[in-house]
């Protein structure tokens, strides 16, 4: 049983959220349903406990076991800050909840609203939204000012669960673990799980101490450091909850434990953290990122192959030429941003006819050797490198059976450019000053900056016929950006919310047009991120030796049919290596790039094998879930040591991708839980690969081997 009233519940699908009660005040949290009957009766109180008894029999007074904290979290300027020790770690419990009321509670359709009011016109709606048949839930929180006069926010939760874990009749000694996914440049997506006790966040002799983890992002780059994403695991109840942000920009999450129940919450960066608050103006209305949250008996796993349904599910655009997941072909990796129809025709001419469907021109179309003005911000085409313009060459490619793409990094521009010394009216400013790192900023709250880009983006390519658009975002805003509406944390927000509308207005424009979200690799991997974009680029990892580790990480963090994943094949890689690479690419989407017209007939055979192989598995990509097995026997991403194998199910079908690192065993095996036939394999002539007693058996691996096996059940 929960140590406080339950004031109402409701069944979501396989999820039971629950609101419980403690005077006035209301707390959210919710648990697998079917496990009611698990919950045990919690202890009411520390009074007996040896750090406890003394002061409490000294004083007459009691230490309760259980603190309750408020289900909406928010704070305004000009009011108190919290208690115990808080300030300066968190921003929850501020004077701002005093004089909240509860006002009623609504269930409309597929959403639970509980709404909340004061006496100074400030009014919050907490929302729980569930879509039927799937495994998470959307929360997010409103704030209305019905005041008559301007109040300044300085923080708000768009979720916050309580009572974790509510499986343990105490404060869960070595039971609890944070999950965490690290992440920096070429190194996406690195799991974190740590207990509690070693983050801090047991509690204190006297639940007076608040404990605290604060984590999160200032910048535009929302993935940089950690995915906007916690997890809380129960190991003994071997439960789960978690939530993701569907952050375009920088966002909060935290952990906070008054007692023995931990809190999990988030949502846009307080002032503490991020330094932001926002004026709301009378009659004005503002929510946080949605926040995507699940529970699950299982593992960590089990939970993101729930969390990450949501992009799919909610997707701004299913293009019909995304349907079978083709393979894509990029350039990157083969001319390093000199791309010409000179250098690029023989390439095509390679790949026609071998099933892949896009052709991607990436970053340096636009470079002219006698112009002034080139790059990014102009994108002028080069008319040395593509003699009679794109569209002559975009209509070879399609002649071919291609889909042109190209790269635009149009967010931003460098100097040199006429966008920069002719316009500069167009450009983020802080402190009345251009924004400056090497970059320079285009303000998309501005209607001149769409209408730039209409001409400059949109219009280039309709005219050239493109169906395929790589953006990329190399370079991130800090601090913040001018506004009269709070902080300059606040302009940063209000330009990313324009961004966001601008992609809209793309799709709008070009509602055939498939887009791959990309920042200096995978930088914007979030839940709105990938529901905004087909595809995201899972990493600048080109052709290092952590690809697997890293292409593996990520499709735990997005849905695996948008994990685009480099496959860069040299005229020097022998058919291991060139096993090793393909084999990576199946973790997600294939991506093929490097020396492709200077492959020996030998190798492109291996090449347009994995090809066809993967045309076959695409299902599974696209329907399946995964499961990842590791035995690493070295810490290190770039030099990984040990074993991987991901499988991924759908239907009587299981793809493995196993590879095997530095010092990997000889042999593997794999139990395939009851009968099985091998449907297909890629992998090089050395490596045998059967099935015995229920068992995928691998033996011939050497370090770093790749393979992919297909089997029906």
């Amino acid at each position: 049983m929960f140590p406080f009233q339950e004031f109402s519940h409701f069944v979501m699908g396989d999820m039971t959220v629950y609101y419980l009660q403690d005077g006035s005040r209301l707390t959210f949290t919710l648990i697998p349903t079917g496990m009611e009957n698990q919950l045990p009766e919690h202890r009411l109180s520390l009074k007996d406990t040896v750090a406890c008894r003394g002061i409490a029999k000294v004083f007459q007074c009691d230490f309760p076991a259980s603190v309750l904290e408020d289900m909406t979290q928010f704070k305004l300027v000009g009011d108190g800050y919290p208690n115990r020790f808080a300030p300066g770690n968190t921003m929850r419990g501020s004077a701002s909840l005093q004089g909240l009321e509860f006002e009623a509670q609504k269930e409309h359709g597929n959403t639970v609203e509980t709404i909340f009011s004061n006496r100074r016109g400030i009014r919050l709606v907490h929302s729980v939204k569930y879509r039927k048949g799937t495994g998470y839930l959307e929360i997010n929180t409103s704030i209305t000012n019905n005041s008559a006069e301007t109040v300044e926010l300085e923080m708000l939760d768009s979720f916050s669960i309580g009572m974790l874990s509510p499986f343990q009749p105490d404060d869960g000694l070595d039971k609890y673990r944070i999950h965490r996914f690290r992440s920096f440049w070429s190194m996406e997506g690195r799991h974190e799980s740590t207990a509690v006790e070693d983050l801090g966040l047991e509690m204190s002799w006297s639940t007076y101490g608040m404990r605290v983890l604060r984590f999160g992002q200032t910048s535009s780059m929302p993935v940089k450091e950690f995915f906007p994403m916690i997890g809380f695991e129960d190991t003994d109840a071997g439960v789960v909850w978690g939530a993701q942000l569907a952050a375009t920009g920088p966002w909060r999450l935290e952990a906070t434990r008054f007692a023995d129940h931990l809190n999990l919450s988030g949502g846009h960066p307080d002032r503490e953290l991020g330094n932001w608050t926002k004026k709301l103006q009378p009659g004005e209305t503002f929510r946080g990122p949605a926040a995507i949250v699940s529970c699950v008996k299982g593992d960590i796993q089990d939970l993101m192959t729930r969390l990450t349904a949501w992009p799919i599910d909610n997707a701004l655009s299913n293009v019909p030429s995304e349907t079978d997941l083709p393979v894509i072909f990029n350039e990157w990796c083969t001319t390093w941003g000199c791309p010409s129809r000179e250098n690029l025709l023989p390439i095509a001419r390679t790949l026609k006819g071998h099933g892949i469907r896009y052709f991607v021109l990436d970053d340096g179309w636009f470079k002219s050797k006698n112009s002034k003005y080139n790059g990014i911000g102009d994108w002028i085409v080069s008319e040395e490198k593509y003699p009679g313009g794109l569209k002559k060459f975009t209509g070879e490619l399609r002649k071919m059976g291609f889909i042109p793409g190209v790269w635009f990094e149009f967010e931003n521009c460098l100097p040199g450019s006429h966008l920069l010394e002719e316009r500069p009216e167009l450009l983020l400013t802080l402190d009345d000053r251009i924004y400056q790192t090497e970059r320079r900023f285009l303000d998309f709250r501005k209607k001149e900056v769409w209408d730039y880009l209409d001409e400059k983006l949109i219009r280039m390519l309709k005219e050239n016929d493109f169906g395929y658009l790589k953006v990329d975002y190399n370079a991130p805003i800090g601090f913040g950006a001018d506004t009269e509406n709070g902080s300059p944390a606040e302009g940063l927000r209000e330009h990313l919310e324009a961004v966001g509308r601008y992609y809209r207005h793309l799709r709008r424009e070009l509602p055939e047009l498939v887009i791959e979200i990309c920042s200096s690799g995978g930088h914007r991997l979030t839940p709105e991120w990938m529901r905004i974009g087909n595809m995201g680029s899972f990493s600048d990892a080109h052709e290092g030796e952590s690809i697997p580790l890293i292409g593996a990480s990520t499709q735990q963090l997005i849905p695996m049919e948008r994990n685009q994943i480099w496959a860069v094949l040299r005229a020097e890689n022998d058919a291991q290596r060139l096993y090793y690479s393909l084999a990576a690419g199946f973790l997600g989407r294939l991506c093929l790039s490097g020396e492709i017209d200077k492959l020996s007939p030998r190798q492109k055979k291996i090449m347009f094998e994995a090809v066809d192989f993967y045309h076959r598995i695409a299902p599974l990509v696209k329907y399946g879930v995964s499961r990842l097995e590791r035995k690493l026997t070295s810490r290190s991403s770039n030099y990984p040591a040990g074993w991987q194998i991901l499988t991924r199910s759908w239907r009587k079908e299981k793809m493995l991708v196993i590879h095997g690192f530095r010092n990997t065993p000889e042999q593997l095996s794999v139990c395939l839980n009851g009968n099985a036939e091998i449907l297909g394999v890629l992998k090089e002539d050395t490596i045998d690969v059967r099935i015995g007693n229920g068992k995928l058996l691998v033996s011939g691996l050497r370090d770093y081997s790749g393979l992919v096996v297909l089997v029906r059940q």
